[in-house]
């Protein structure tokens, strides 16, 4: 049974997510809002994305999905669940997204969504770079 819906407070882009097993507490590494690439479509390899929600209660199921802002559409999405026991309760979600193909460049965003309502996005650009043709002497 889905519980009441929670206030997302972040969701972070980032290469990579280390967390203590002891404590919990996660490192988010290379935190990043954008990808270069030289052509597209392009392959992104890996990227997680760490939501942090409150004021939620019991088991709540979510959506992650990640869109084309210009055409709004989704390019991928994967499920989640935060675990409430107060509404006090600051619950960390990570997701790690693998070998993500993205067909244009422009303006995308992270989604999370619980009963099919928007909490939260968070927007990033992936845009064409020059090749650098210049050597280090």
């Amino acid at each position: 049974m889905a519980g009441q819906k929670p206030l997302c407070v972040a969701i972070i882009i980032c290469n990579e997510v280390i967390e203590d097993k002891r404590t919990n507490n996660k490192t988010l590494v290379s935190i990043f809002s954008r990808i270069g690439t030289q052509k597209v479509p392009c392959i992104h390899p890996r990227m997680f994305v760490m939501a942090s929600l409150t004021d939620g209660h019991g088991n709540v199921p979510l959506v992650f999905r990640i869109v084309h802002l210009a055409t709004e559409t989704s390019i991928v999405e994967l499920s989640g669940e935060a675990n409430f026991t107060s509404p006090m309760d600051v619950a960390d979600v990570v997701l790690e997204f693998l070998n993500l193909t993205f067909e244009r460049d422009g303006a995308y965003a992270v989604e999370v969504l619980a009963v099919g309502e928007l909490l939260g996005m968070r927007r990033f650009n992936v845009e064409m770079v020059e090749e650098n043709t210049t050597e280090e002497e």
